[in-house]
């Protein structure tokens, strides 16, 4: 079983990427801008021989079938996208890679009849919170996007449908909430949070934390959306074609309060603006289809990122 990760060297890609290696599969990692470092600090300067690396680009509709066609892939994970910063402020660059390179992917899939696409959608495809009447917002319910990012992705969602009820293209969307852990990448809104509430007071620098503090967010350690991807790839047909995908539901000040557990020193300062990631969401069909269920509490994913950073 061969897989094309796009964005394999990327945050969620790279962990992806060492999952797969370690159960076995062959892994082709299909990014723009292959990052061969990441992989050789998560998966070692022996297993990284292991994966082949090429450079493209998601936009380019005969690079990838020529990708996938010489490598015989059989399953792609999709992962490159332009993240939410950057899709803010280029949104025709962001629909030309979040939304045709997308349609690619499932062109791809129908023209080489692979077997199974799993790709990144965000909860950002829904509103905030108070946008719901109910408290936790469930699999099916609509799509209130606020930021360009979370169009693309709710557009993908729709276009993901098409290829599934036009030509049985099998693929499973999961909708990422705040993703945090080590190697995050800048220009995901998630990253602010990793960056500000985490790295910078392990490194003994002010933090200021885009939240008042009372907000609730979900949160999902990379390792934990890593497994998610993999275990969705290997699951047959399902009967929901997007999930919501789950961590820990606990308030931003939760999240400060187990910072300071660990540097009682830390200078962290809330602001008054919001990121994208606000509210709780409702991930039954996940567990029951997929039987997918977070192993990573935040406390202990905070610490893992505090501590890797000190001893870098």
């Amino acid at each position: 079983m061969r897989y094309l990760v796009t964005g394999g060297t990327g945050f969620i890609g790279a962990y992806v990427t060492r999952l797969l290696i370690q159960e076995g599969k062959e892994v082709v990692a299909y990014d723009i801008d292959p990052r061969r470092e990441i992989l050789e600090y998560l998966i070692g300067k022996e297993q990284i021989a292991l994966v082949r690396m090429v450079r493209g680009d998601i936009t380019d509709l005969a690079h990838l079938i020529r990708t996938a066609q010489e490598f015989h892939i059989t399953k792609i994970v999709h992962l490159a996208a332009l993240l939410s910063r950057a899709s803010s402020e280029n949104p025709s660059l962001a629909v030309r890679t979040n939304c045709d390179g997308t349609a690619n992917i499932f062109e791809t899939a129908r023209i080489l009849r692979l077997e199974k696409v799993v790709y990144a959608s965000s909860n950002t495809v829904f509103g905030t919170a108070d946008m719901y009447e109910k408290e936790y917002i469930s699999n099916d319910a609509p799509h209130y996007p606020l930021s360009v990012y979370g169009a693309c992705k709710s557009f993908n969602e729709r276009f993901a449908g098409y290829y599934f009820s036009e030509y049985g293209v099998d693929s499973v969307g999961l909708r990422f909430p705040a993703v945090y852990g080590i190697g995050h990448r800048e220009g995901a809104a998630s990253s602010i949070l990793t960056e500000e509430l985490m790295v910078k007071p392990a490194l003994g620098k002010p933090g200021k934390v885009p939240y008042s503090g009372n907000e609730i967010i979900n949160w999902l350690h990379v390792e934990d959306a890593a497994r998610g991807v993999v275990m969705a790839s290997q699951k047959a047909r399902t009967k929901t074609r997007a999930f919501n995908m789950g961590g820990e539901i606990c308030s931003v000040a939760k999240a400060v309060a187990y910072v300071k557990k660990l540097i009682p020193e830390a200078d962290l300062t809330f602001l008054p603006s919001r990121i994208e990631f606000s509210g709780k969401f409702e991930t039954t069909r996940m567990r029951e289809e997929i039987g997918y269920e977070p192993q990573w509490t935040l406390e202990k994913g905070i610490k893992q990122v505090i501590d890797a950073v000190r001893n870098r």
